[in-house]
């Protein structure tokens, strides 16, 4: 059995029937956030309800349990310099033409940069100490 996606609660954890996902809390936009496990890697992963070839996951109960206030519903944080720190994004044009990276605090070219992903740490934890019954 599963739950109707229009009556879905934002920020609620639900139990899930997916491919990749058990536990996951619904983002309000069609999407659901939980940990998956791909060889021995665990990371943030949104999976998506609907109808037809690209609905990969409905609820199929409802914990009772929302996401602590403050803790965003996505997988990362955006991009930042590893040196630096310095918050960082992709696909703005460069002075040789093409695209590339730039730091958004002041627009300057961020081509020499080492770019990494900040992750969810805050959403991640929250939903590892979930246990499933």
């Amino acid at each position: 059995m599963t739950l109707d996606h229009s009556k879905l609660v934002k920020e609620r954890v639900y139990k899930t029937v997916s491919r990749n996902l058990q536990l996951a809390v619904y983002d309000g936009a069609m999407g659901f956030i939980g940990i998956r496990q791909k060889f021995a890697n665990r990371y943030l992963f949104t999976e998506y309800c609907g109808e037809g070839p690209y609905g990969t996951v409905r609820a199929a109960e409802d914990t009772g349990v929302d996401v602590p206030a403050g803790v965003q519903l996505v997988t990362d944080l955006g991009t930042v310099d590893q040196v630096s720190r310095r918050p960082m994004e992709f696909d703005r044009p460069v002075k040789n033409g093409g695209r590339g990276w730039f730091f958004t605090d002041d627009g300057s070219s961020a081509n020499d940069a080492r770019p990494v992903n900040v992750h969810n740490d805050q959403l991640f934890d929250f939903l590892d100490q979930l246990t499933i019954s």
